[in-house]
């Protein structure tokens, strides 16, 4: 009986800790005079595992998103190299996909020294069939150097409402 209660104890005191963590959430800009963006992360912090911007009517739209996979492997001056020795930012491969459509791009990463991971850059157009998808179904997933980055998909008519400003 006293472990039955013990075991509950410390499952209510897990699920108490669990649910003060702060929580990943997707928000929507569009002002006017500025970048629109779509950003998945911790409210009022730089926590965006993945963001999306773009100027107003350009039909770009700019992604980054924080892996975990650090490529910078040691400093030389201000500038991180990898383990080949080629300085930062490091052109890769990037891929994003969204329920039925998928896109490879030309990309880069930066070391990104608050998370000690890299800090991947890449650009599509509104028009490109991955915009729609993500449009219709708010899901979208990033893959580059081995590592992803798949985070619960948007509100629909927050990406309808960023993709609209980017057109």
């Amino acid at each position: 009986m006293k472990s039955a209660a013990l075991a509950f104890a410390l499952f209510a005191a897990a699920g108490v800790a669990q649910a003060q963590e702060p929580l990943h959430v997707w928000s929507v800009e569009t002002p006017k005079d500025a970048e629109a963006a779509l950003r998945f992360g911790l409210p009022d912090t730089d926590d965006q595992p993945i963001a999306f911007t773009c100027v107003r009517g350009s039909g770009q739209v700019k992604v980054s998103a924080d892996i975990a996979k650090r490529l910078g492997v040691e400093r030389v001056g201000e500038t991180w190299v990898d383990k080949a020795g080629v300085r930062a930012p490091w052109p890769m491969s990037v891929a994003l996909a969204s329920e039925g459509a998928a896109l490879t791009l030309r990309g880069v990463g930066h070391p990104n020294d608050i998370t000690d991971g890299t800090l991947v850059l890449a650009e599509f157009s509104t028009r490109a069939p991955l915009a729609a998808a993500f449009r219709k179904t708010g899901a979208i997933s990033l893959s580059a150097a081995g590592d992803s980055v798949k985070p619960p998909p948007a509100p629909k008519g927050a990406v309808r409402k960023f993709l609209g400003a980017c057109k």
